[in-house]
């Protein structure tokens, strides 16, 4: 008799440890409570989507978002008062994008113009990277969706349905960069 609720008690014992188990590890993921995840960049909540959205590029042609940019994104935003900091920022896109190897192709960058660039100043940017889409920062629905997003962050990546996913502020580090863009790409077969 004592020997089968032993059995019993170890059964119950058994099948319960699990559920007690997974309470205790997920407790942390309830609503309010924070995920801890590998990227390093900040996640964007809500998400903004940029897909039908319309831009003016630096020579003011204008365009719709998701006919031109369907790929993975990179979209800097400049400063105000775009310095030797913000070209630097600007050249460690670049170098991201061309450290992705045979996988560069599947990267755009944007560059969104401050307000108080002047036009020699937008003319050196496009010669020095012909390869990003320079956007002028005036009013458009693109500039408005970006403008939800807080100001702290400096450079957005977004998905190839225009989707912005993660942001990141000032003084970004290329290497974590590099490694985030690496590990979406390899997870995602779009774009």
């Amino acid at each position: 008799m004592y020997s089968g609720r032993i059995k019993f008690i170890l059964i119950v014992f058994i099948f319960t440890i699990p559920f007690v188990i997974s309470y205790y590890l997920s407790k942390d993921y309830h609503a309010g409570g924070e995920l801890q995840t590998s990227n390093y960049g900040s996640f964007i909540n809500p998400i903004v989507n940029l897909s039908q959205t319309s831009l003016n590029d630096y020579s003011g042609e204008n365009f719709i978002v998701n006919q031109h940019l369907n790929k993975w994104g990179l979209i800097y935003r400049m400063s105000e008062n775009c310095s030797q900091k913000c070209e630097e920022e600007i050249y460690l896109i670049r170098q991201v994008n061309i450290a992705l190897g045979k996988d560069m192709n599947r990267l755009q960058r944007v560059i969104v113009l401050s307000k108080s660039i002047s036009d020699s100043e937008i003319e050196e940017v496009v010669a020095k990277y012909p390869k990003s889409i320079i956007v002028k920062n005036n009013s458009s629905t693109f500039i408005d969706e970006i403008n939800k997003i807080t100001n702290r962050h400096v450079l957005l990546l977004t998905d190839p349905l225009g989707n912005v996913i993660l942001g990141y502020d000032q003084d970004f580090e290329g290497k974590k960069l590099l490694k985030d863009i690496k590990k979406l790409l390899k997870l995602s077969k779009i774009g």
